[in-house]
């Protein structure tokens, strides 16, 4: 599956056209439910793009663990304000940096699609999340293709023991909310 090249990340993170897309961070986070003391992952942090939002949805007293190959972009650690702890970590979506059944709830910001592996990466999201956990995926719908690659996620998501809880199909984007069994 052919992954985006480098260069394009600054024009696809771009807010506005993420904004004629459909995505608004402070409403988007709502598919996450928070908890007091809640314990979250955004897999695929990128630029922070929902990180500080993400932040804000979890409250003070939660963590919040944005986590990107590339955690060192200065962009991402800009607009970091009040609520969940944030600590920013680079790292492998394919081989996540926690110990099993550590985790609440993950995120997955349009990052899966780029993973090498998206069986791997959802068999240690499975790993990672305590039962009853929250996993929440974001994925790009491309327009022109007859057969959806996103199908393919969703059904990968089920087979890897996550029931579907909520589901919502945009213009341009699928998002999929999934509680580990």
């Amino acid at each position: 599956m052919p992954r985006t090249p480098a260069c394009c990340y600054a024009f696809i993170s771009h807010r506005l056209l993420r904004a004629a897309l459909g995505d608004r961070p402070p409403h988007d986070v709502r598919w996450i439910a928070p908890a007091p003391g809640m314990r979250c992952a955004e897999i695929g942090s990128g630029g922070g793009y929902y990180t500080a939002a993400l932040a804000a949805r979890l409250g003070r007293g939660s963590l919040l663990v944005a986590l990107d190959p590339a955690a060192h972009d200065p962009r991402a650690r800009r607009g970091v304000g009040p609520g969940a702890t944030t600590v920013h970590v680079a790292g492998d979506g394919c081989a996540l940096p926690f110990a099993s059944a550590s985790l609440d709830a993950l995120l997955y910001s349009y990052s899966l699609e780029e993973m090498p592996d998206q069986h791997a990466a959802l068999a240690e999201a499975e790993r990672v999340l305590r039962p009853g956990g929250q996993l929440v995926l974001f994925l790009w719908r491309p327009l022109m293709r007859r057969r959806c690659r996103t199908s393919v996620l969703a059904l990968r998501a089920r087979d890897n023991g996550f029931a579907l809880l909520r589901a919502h199909r945009g213009l341009q984007n699928l998002r999929l909310a999934y509680r580990k069994r």
